[in-house]
């Protein structure tokens, strides 16, 4: 995936802890000691939580790069300082510039520091924004963590993705890929298929959350779905973050918007004719 434009995501933890975020990126010599080690998944605290059992699912099934085990947020705690280990937690970050708290998928490589936002990101991405419910998440899990297994064992080889950069991506490629989406990502207008087409006149299809689950686990290469970032009914305002990705992360199109009465927390017709170029 040298030179692809990408979804850099990571994976997670405990009640998630809240930092003021500027990201560290990681340099060559980190990502060697990342593949001498050992990478530990931070399991999430909530008792009601699904995620915990899906990443347990997903890292079995994508997770090649390096061995790999479960550890409890306290534990988390007392090993981070250590080079010897990288992380897959879920942190609630404020970016600068932006007045809303996200769940971010953060993977980073233990650090002496002990300061969060100093430790050297491996490949981290927003998820959604914090108090949005973990099911409009939990689905693409297989493609974050297949993502990011393929991000680390090629040490980094492309930018990582923020909310306030790699926006405006318009990849011809997106039009050979059947476009999967959910009727409730959808702006009113561009509900069904029909509808969808009279601006995007390419394959696509709308399905459900176990669709994507299910092309995910079976590595389809054939299509690309939506990946939304949005405010929903969790804010008054906010911004929508739009990424159509591959089932490996690989961003073919991403676009940003302020949401307001003609502009729902939606994919938006001028998204499919900016596609559709």
């Amino acid at each position: 995936m040298n030179n692809k434009r990408i979804l850099v995501i990571a994976l997670l933890a405990f009640i998630a802890f809240e930092a003021v975020c500027q990201v560290r990126g990681a340099r060559r010599r980190h990502y060697r000691a990342f593949h001498e080690g050992t990478t530990l998944v931070v399991k999430h605290g909530k008792p009601m939580s699904n995620f915990n059992e899906r990443m347990k699912e997903e890292m079995e099934r994508f997770w090649t790069v390096t061995p790999y085990e479960f550890i409890t947020f306290e534990e988390f705690q007392r090993i981070r300082t250590s080079d010897e280990y990288s992380f897959i937690i879920l942190a609630e970050i404020q970016q600068r510039d932006i007045p809303h708290i996200f769940k971010f998928m953060n993977f980073v490589l233990g650090d002496e520091e002990r300061h969060f936002n100093r430790m050297p990101d491996l490949g981290s991405v927003p998820l959604a924004y914090r108090d949005s419910e973990e099911e409009t998440y939990l689905y693409k899990l297989g493609a974050f963590v297949r993502f990011m297994n393929n991000y680390a064992a090629e040490s980094g080889g492309s930018d990582h993705l923020g909310l306030t950069r790699f926006l405006n991506v318009r990849d011809s490629r997106v039009k050979e890929y059947e476009l999967w989406l959910l009727e409730d990502e959808l702006a009113p207008q561009i509900r069904t298929v029909e509808e969808i087409q009279k601006y995007y006149p390419y394959p696509v299809k709308i399905v459900t959350r176990e669709d994507i689950q299910e092309a995910i686990a079976q590595q389809r290469d054939d299509i690309a779905f939506l990946h939304k970032l949005g405010p929903a009914r969790t804010v008054e305002e906010g911004g929508c973050w739009k990424f159509i990705i591959t089932t490996e992360g690989e961003v073919l199109y991403s676009n940003d918007h302020q949401v307001q009465r003609l502009e729902p927390d939606a994919l938006l017709i001028s998204d499919l004719k900016r596609m559709a170029r």
